[in-house]
Protein backbone atom coordinates (compact mmCIF):
# COMPACT_ATOMS: atom_id res chain seq x y z
CA UNK A 1 0.00 0.00 0.00
CA UNK A 2 1.32 3.26 -0.88
CA UNK A 3 1.74 5.94 1.94
CA UNK A 4 0.39 9.30 1.97
CA UNK A 5 3.14 12.23 1.26
CA UNK A 6 4.17 14.22 3.30
CA UNK A 7 3.68 17.88 2.44
CA UNK A 8 4.83 21.59 4.62
CA UNK A 9 1.29 22.99 3.82
CA UNK A 10 -1.11 22.84 6.61
CA UNK A 11 -1.55 19.82 8.88
CA UNK A 12 -5.01 19.07 7.09
CA UNK A 13 -7.81 18.33 9.16
CA UNK A 14 -9.88 15.48 8.40
CA UNK A 15 -12.11 16.09 5.02
CA UNK A 16 -14.38 13.70 2.69
CA UNK A 17 -14.10 14.39 -0.79
CA UNK A 18 -15.66 12.69 -3.38
CA UNK A 19 -19.35 11.42 -3.72
CA UNK A 20 -21.28 11.57 -0.77
CA UNK A 21 -24.11 8.81 0.54
CA UNK A 22 -26.91 11.56 -0.66
CA UNK A 23 -27.70 12.09 2.99
CA UNK A 24 -24.64 14.58 3.41
CA UNK A 25 -24.20 18.03 1.46
CA UNK A 26 -21.50 18.35 -0.59
CA UNK A 27 -18.25 19.58 0.90
CA UNK A 28 -17.57 23.49 0.38
CA UNK A 29 -15.03 25.61 0.61
CA UNK A 30 -16.56 27.27 3.46
CA UNK A 31 -16.74 24.36 5.43
CA UNK A 32 -13.15 23.33 5.04
CA UNK A 33 -12.20 26.97 5.56
CA UNK A 34 -14.13 26.70 9.07
CA UNK A 35 -12.60 23.32 9.65
CA UNK A 36 -8.91 25.14 9.19
CA UNK A 37 -9.94 27.74 11.15
CA UNK A 38 -10.78 25.25 13.87
CA UNK A 39 -7.83 22.95 13.67
CA UNK A 40 -5.78 26.73 13.79
CA UNK A 41 -7.61 27.35 17.34
CA UNK A 42 -4.86 28.23 20.16
CA UNK A 43 -2.61 29.30 17.03
CA UNK A 44 -1.48 33.04 16.71
CA UNK A 45 -1.95 34.25 13.07
CA UNK A 46 0.32 36.49 11.34
CA UNK A 47 -0.29 40.08 10.63
CA UNK A 48 -1.78 41.04 7.51
CA UNK A 49 2.38 42.35 6.31
CA UNK A 50 3.41 39.11 7.88
CA UNK A 51 1.00 37.11 5.66
CA UNK A 52 1.90 38.90 2.79
CA UNK A 53 5.15 38.51 3.03
CA UNK A 54 5.09 34.65 2.88
CA UNK A 55 2.24 34.73 0.91
CA UNK A 56 4.64 34.16 -2.59
CA UNK A 57 6.70 31.63 -0.42
CA UNK A 58 3.31 29.83 0.12
CA UNK A 59 1.91 30.02 -2.97
CA UNK A 60 5.03 28.32 -4.56
CA UNK A 61 5.00 25.46 -2.18
CA UNK A 62 1.29 24.71 -2.74
CA UNK A 63 1.91 25.09 -6.66
CA UNK A 64 5.27 22.50 -6.38
CA UNK A 65 3.30 20.09 -4.27
CA UNK A 66 0.47 20.43 -7.08
CA UNK A 67 2.81 20.07 -10.09
CA UNK A 68 4.60 16.42 -8.13
CA UNK A 69 1.34 14.87 -9.03
CA UNK A 70 1.22 14.17 -5.44
CA UNK A 71 -1.22 15.82 -4.55
CA UNK A 72 -5.16 15.15 -4.20
CA UNK A 73 -8.19 17.04 -4.59
CA UNK A 74 -8.56 17.62 -1.03
CA UNK A 75 -5.15 18.33 0.13
CA UNK A 76 -5.29 21.03 -2.52
CA UNK A 77 -8.53 22.23 -1.57
CA UNK A 78 -7.98 22.58 2.26
CA UNK A 79 -4.28 23.90 1.72
CA UNK A 80 -6.22 26.68 -0.13
CA UNK A 81 -9.00 26.75 2.41
CA UNK A 82 -6.08 27.36 5.09
CA UNK A 83 -4.50 30.45 2.86
CA UNK A 84 -8.32 31.40 2.74
CA UNK A 85 -8.80 31.57 7.05
CA UNK A 86 -5.05 32.92 7.12
CA UNK A 87 -5.92 35.67 5.35
CA UNK A 88 -9.78 36.44 6.63
CA UNK A 89 -7.86 36.10 10.17
CA UNK A 90 -5.22 37.79 9.56
CA UNK A 91 -5.11 40.78 12.54
CA UNK A 92 -4.26 44.06 11.06
CA UNK A 93 -5.65 47.85 10.48
CA UNK A 94 -8.26 46.52 7.92
CA UNK A 95 -11.96 47.17 8.48
CA UNK A 96 -13.71 44.78 6.89
CA UNK A 97 -13.39 40.74 5.89
CA UNK A 98 -13.05 39.59 2.74
CA UNK A 99 -15.51 36.42 3.65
Amino acid sequence: MKSRPVTTMEDPAPYHTGPTDGAEPPLTIDDLVAQAHAHRQGNPYETGEQLLQRLPERLRTLADYVLSGKANAGDVAYAVAALIDRIESAPGDVDHKLH
